[in-house]
């Protein structure tokens, strides 16, 4: 062991308090630097390139039909068959709006047809959604315009009445309905899955889409 007066003692501890200290100067400068160094480089960053907006894709549409103002709109691939129709201006007062799916989400180059309100001889408004033909339509007589089954509105029920047409393909009609919006000519109704040129044929001269 030093043997070490008191006042070499004091000196060494002082030497030391002083190094301790200074280290602790030039560390705590290192650290200020470094945080400042990231909050500068974050700063750059953010300036030099702004947060990517995911953009959502347009849409073209065409609706026609019983809206105020139809045409060709772009919307967003999002938008669903309701904004469609605000766009256009609106619904007409004689807009069947029950008869087509408002929540369906729109697709690029679809036409969508908003039908007009439909009404008997007697000048009663006719439900499309629940209407049911009678027989007498069928006849063996030539058919009519009126006689038709509108693809565009008809139920279920009414769709079966259609040779060739089952509760599994009238079901697979309203379904591609619902999600594409209504047939712009009766041609469309081939795109049905099941419904080829040959079942065609038989209901063309059966069928409308107004």
């Amino acid at each position: 062991m030093f043997n070490l007066s008191n006042q070499e003692k004091i000196t060494i501890i002082l030497l030391l308090i002083v190094i301790i200290v200074g280290v602790g100067i030039i560390l705590n400068k290192n650290i200020n630097k470094e945080d400042n160094f990231i909050v500068n480089r974050a700063s750059d960053i953010s300036e030099n390139n702004p947060a990517i907006k995911i953009e959502v894709p347009p849409v073209i549409i065409h609706i026609a039909g019983a809206v105020k103002n139809p045409g060709v709109y772009q919307l967003k691939s999002t938008d669903r068959i309701v904004d469609a129709v605000k766009i256009a201006g609106g619904a007409t007062e004689e807009a069947n709006l029950d008869s087509i799916n408002l929540a369906a989400l729109l697709r690029d180059g679809q036409k969508i047809i908003v039908p007009y309100k439909t009404y008997s001889e007697t000048g009663e408004e006719i439900n499309t959604n629940t209407y049911n033909h009678t027989a007498s339509v069928y006849s063996s007589s030539p058919v009519s315009t009126s006689a038709k089954i509108n693809i565009n509105t008809a139920n279920a029920n009414m769709l079966q009445t259609l040779p060739g047409i089952g509760p599994v393909l009238s079901e697979r009609i309203i379904e591609y309905r619902n999600q594409n919006g209504f047939f712009g000519v009766i041609d469309d109704i081939k795109d049905v899955s099941g419904i080829a040129e040959k079942k065609y044929e038989g209901i063309k001269d059966l069928i409308c889409i107004q």
